[in-house]
């Protein structure tokens, strides 16, 4: 499991790695609450977490609607696997491809792992 937020001049830029599952709530939300302080725009790179439960979930999900809500763009750098894309699909839960609008606008390419549904 690896969390890091990196600052650069245009974006905060949140790595995960690994199981994001309960045991790293706390530092997930903080790294998410930095990262929105900075009032720059969010890139989760996300590709490479191998796990995803409920409240990571629920974490990134309220990151990018408060991220909306202030204005800031929130996206996801590279798509989610396929294998978390398909629990969240069996969860009833909705795709997390945040800021496609806002992250086009800075020249990124976002997830949309609503393309082809």
């Amino acid at each position: 499991m690896e969390i890091a937020l990196n600052q650069a001049n245009d974006a905060s830029l949140l790595r995960l790695e690994g199981a994001m599952d309960i045991s790293v709530a706390a530092e997930l939300k903080a790294a998410l609450l930095e990262a929105m302080a900075a009032g720059k725009a969010i890139r989760v790179s996300a590709e490479a977490v191998t796990e995803l439960d409920v409240s990571a979930y629920q974490l990134l999900w309220a990151a990018e609607r408060e991220a909306k809500r202030s204005g800031l763009p929130f996206a996801f750098t590279r798509r989610l696997s396929k294998e978390i894309e398909g629990l969240l699909a069996n969860q009833g839960l909705e795709p997390l491809a945040a800021g496609q609008e806002s992250a086009k606008n800075q020249g990124d390419k976002p997830m949309d792992s609503r393309a082809g549904s």
